[in-house]
């Protein structure tokens, strides 16, 4: 009786070997096969971030300056590919510093003097412009700011 046992046990013990072996072989063989993919499109969901990011500072810097009746800049910085939110007046203050993912970068700004977007007490703009970011893809994404103060991403 107990042999009998035993050699259920040990019959059982193999077959759960057996089972975690192949398991794991097939959750290694997905992953193989997922991961170039995954490498591929992960550059345009971080550019889709950012975006949606640097969208959310503006309009930030934009509430802002309507609340608290004191101008604020966000100023786009080419060359280390980041920007920055700016309380100006007798002493100008930073609000936030944000640098991109070094998959993400500026391609082009056009409208702005300075690379600067200057937010008025009403909620609009001095100058209406474009910012465009590129990812390591070379796919775009155009976040268009109008003299009204609205900012669209496209």
């Amino acid at each position: 009786m107990f042999d009998l046992l035993k050699k259920i046990k040990h019959n059982q013990f193999g077959t759960l070997i057996i089972n975690l072996v192949v398991s794991i072989g097939v959750i290694v063989l997905l992953m193989t096969i997922s991961l170039p993919y995954l490498r591929r499109y992960q550059p345009n969901m971080k550019l889709s971030a950012e975006s949606r990011s640097l969208v959310a500072d503006l309009r930030y810097a934009q509430q802002l300056t309507v609340t608290e009746q004191a101008v604020h800049t966000v100023d786009f910085n080419l060359g280390g590919d980041s920007y920055q939110i700016i309380k100006t007046g007798v002493a100008s203050t930073t609000v936030k510093t944000v640098e991109f993912d070094p998959e993400v970068s500026f391609q082009q700004i056009t409208g702005l003097t300075d690379n600067r977007v200057v937010f008025n007490y009403y909620g609009g703009v001095s100058q209406s412009g474009q910012v465009v970011l590129i990812n390591t893809n070379f796919k775009t994404t155009t976040i268009n700011i109008k003299p009204s103060g609205y900012i669209q991403l496209e």
